[in-house]
């Protein structure tokens, strides 16, 4: 029987849930600030919470497998362009206009979102590397575990001489009546 070694992989199981539900968090979260930072409302929890579980189902499934750096920006910029859509759908911005040193110019807002999304995702993008090399060290040092057993699914028909079974037979025919009689009178 071979062994196989035990690797955890950052791309199956709750390790995968772990990193598309971070990258939907780290999406909305930054999403939800930087529109409250500019002077818009800030939508209800509940709201958030959908559609940062809707964001943690795409994210899901794009952490099937490793990814690199541009494909971590991208993912959490196209996150950052539906969730500004829909923080602009969802609320408008207060009518006192923004904070003190904060602009609701477009093309200031949408350079706040490209610059969050590209920081943070270089950083996410760092997490991902660090976390597969964990990975790989800790299937490196973990105990090997057999392969399971096989299931035989195949019926092998086993042929006896007829001689072998009356032996046999005979042998516990004698074993079963020696046991058997009247019982024993003592005088």
């Amino acid at each position: 029987m071979t062994a196989v070694t035990v690797r955890p992989s950052p791309a199956k199981g709750a390790l995968r849930v772990l990193r598309g539900t971070g990258l939907a968090i780290t999406s909305a979260s930054l999403s939800v600030a930087a529109h409250a930072a500019a002077g818009g409302s800030v939508p209800d929890p509940g709201t958030t919470l959908v559609i940062t579980s809707l964001l943690a189902g795409a994210g899901v499934a794009l952490a099937g497998r490793r990814r690199g750096s541009l494909s971590i920006v991208g993912a959490l910029g196209v996150g950052q362009l539906a969730l500004h859509v829909f923080l602009q759908l969802a609320g408008s911005h207060q009518d006192g206009g923004a904070g003190p040193g904060v602009s609701l110019d477009p093309v200031t807002m949408t350079a706040g979102h490209v610059l969050a999304a590209v920081f943070t995702g270089l950083a996410l993008a760092r997490a991902e590397q660090a976390l597969f090399v964990v990975a790989n060290a800790l299937g490196l040092v973990l105990p090997r575990k057999p392969d399971p057993l096989r299931i035989v699914t195949e019926l092998v028909a086993v042929c006896v001489p007829a001689d072998t079974v009356r032996v046999l037979a005979e042998l516990i025919h004698q074993r079963i009546n020696a046991l058997r009689g009247p019982p024993v009178h003592s005088c």
